[in-house]
């Protein structure tokens, strides 16, 4: 029996006008990195969660290794991660791990 999980084309088709337009203004105008789209973003992000900051980050290795900065670890530090991630989340744990291994741990019910 096939289950779906998510039909991104279903909501894609949805919001299309409003998708297409802000990534042919960003294709326009070259802003890939950074700039006012970004800010914009990052300030509604704030407003939204009612936070003083917001960092956007390239992907989520970035924003794990932010966040591992963020609590304070620092080299040596131990990091443990599950066995059930993507390899990036184990990734961002490296910079801190003494051994260069990060333990990862199996959850059973």
């Amino acid at each position: 029996m096939k289950v779906p999980f998510v039909d991104l084309h279903a909501q894609y088709l949805g919001i299309k006008a409003e998708i297409d337009s802000a990534i042919g203004e960003v294709i326009a105008q070259s802003a890939f990195i950074r700039g006012k789209h970004v800010d914009t973003f990052e300030q509604a992000w704030v407003q939204t969660l009612k936070v003083k900051h917001c960092i956007s980050c390239a992907n989520g290795t970035d924003a794990l290794y932010v966040a591992m900065r963020g609590l304070g670890l620092k080299a040596g530090d131990e990091v443990i991660t599950t066995a059930h991630s993507l390899i990036a989340t184990s990734e961002a744990g490296l910079s801190f791990a003494t051994h260069k291994q990060i333990p990862l741990i199996s959850i059973h019910p």
